[in-house]
């Protein structure tokens, strides 16, 4: 089958089209025909090296942590899917779905929504379940109160804030200037340009905080957090740890950071609100998989509204 891979860190320039063996599936997996994957934070990350502790002897690595596709055979002890069925997941931290097939534990994955392609599916896993698991889990939202999504035009922010509005949530999102109307469009009560107002300095306050950026300081944002009110990191850094470690001796505004999990339980809950059109995934550009370099060039350039997806097999789509 052919991959894209990379034998070093560095530049979209390092990502390769290889033939490699096919992976076969053992006891619980199910092995995917991948019809697309799609580009998040986590694959750039891991190409440029900012993880290489953790994927170094993973090298060379396949990218890729969403997929979509169809089952084409099953492990020995599969019993929620069978060949010919659509299916798609968060594939885990070694990644691989950027890869003409690939093979998944069951319990990461579930049936793909009717409504939509599986081009619009490939951009949900990761985005979808940081959004879910960040605001419904650790920060723990509820209707009727007041939250901020910071970086909101980005993978996560879309469905965080279209999710923060299912809930029923009182949305602020924070986004750059240029991406003001497409937030707006996605569900956002309000929009703050994030090139010209601190939203740290607005008088305002929140009863829910979600970094979908992975950039925010908790020690700016407490202050404009309700006295119980709770903030949601993304990005697991030293900083990040100290400060949820803190937050929970002081007392008052809380942090937590998030550690997305592979859930078919929770990918079931967001094909459902896909069905009943109150859920949307945003598809900016797909690109085949002779065009990857150009794909992952394109994200790091910061110019893409919503998702990213880049087609393993043309065919299935």
């Amino acid at each position: 089958m052919r991959a894209v891979r990379f034998h070093t860190f560095g530049s979209p320039a390092v990502l390769q089209i290889e033939h490699i063996e096919q992976p076969v599936p053992h006891h619980d997996e199910v092995l995917i025909r991948v019809a697309a994957t799609s580009i998040n934070s986590a694959d750039l990350g891991a190409r440029q090296g900012h993880s290489r502790l953790i994927h170094a002897r993973h090298m060379p690595m396949i990218p890729g942590y969403d997929v979509a596709g169809e089952v084409v055979a099953c492990g020995p002890a599969v019993t929620a899917f069978v060949p010919g069925e659509r299916v798609f997941g968060l594939v885990g931290l070694r990644a691989g779905g950027s890869a003409e097939y690939i093979s998944v534990a069951q319990e990461k994955l579930a049936r793909v929504p009717e409504q939509i392609t599986l081009v619009e599916t490939a951009a949900v896993p990761l985005a979808g379940l940081t959004a879910l698991q960040g605001l419904r889990g650790k920060g723990q939202a509820r209707a009727g109160q007041q939250a901020l999504i910071v970086g909101a035009a980005g993978g996560v922010g879309i469905f965080a804030v279209q999710l923060a509005k299912i809930i029923g949530c009182h949305v602020t999102a924070v986004c750059r200037a240029s991406k003001q109307d497409f937030v707006a469009g996605l569900g956002a009560d309000e929009v703050i340009d994030s090139t010209q107002h601190n939203y740290t300095a607005s008088g305002g306050t929140w009863d829910l905080i979600f970094d979908a950026s992975g950039v925010q300081d908790f020690d700016s944002a407490r202050r404009v957090l309700q006295p119980h009110g709770r903030m949601v990191g993304t990005r697991v850094s030293p900083r990040n740890v100290l400060a949820a470690a803190r937050s929970r001796v002081q007392g008052g505004p809380c942090f937590r950071f998030l550690i997305t999990k592979a859930s078919g339980h929770d990918l079931a809950l967001l094909a459902r609100l896909i069905d009943q059109d109150r859920l949307r995934p945003i598809v900016d550009r797909t690109f085949p998989m002779e065009q990857v370099v150009d794909a992952h060039s394109y994200v790091e350039s910061g110019r893409s509204r919503g998702k990213v997806v880049v087609q393993m097999s043309p065919d299935l789509v």
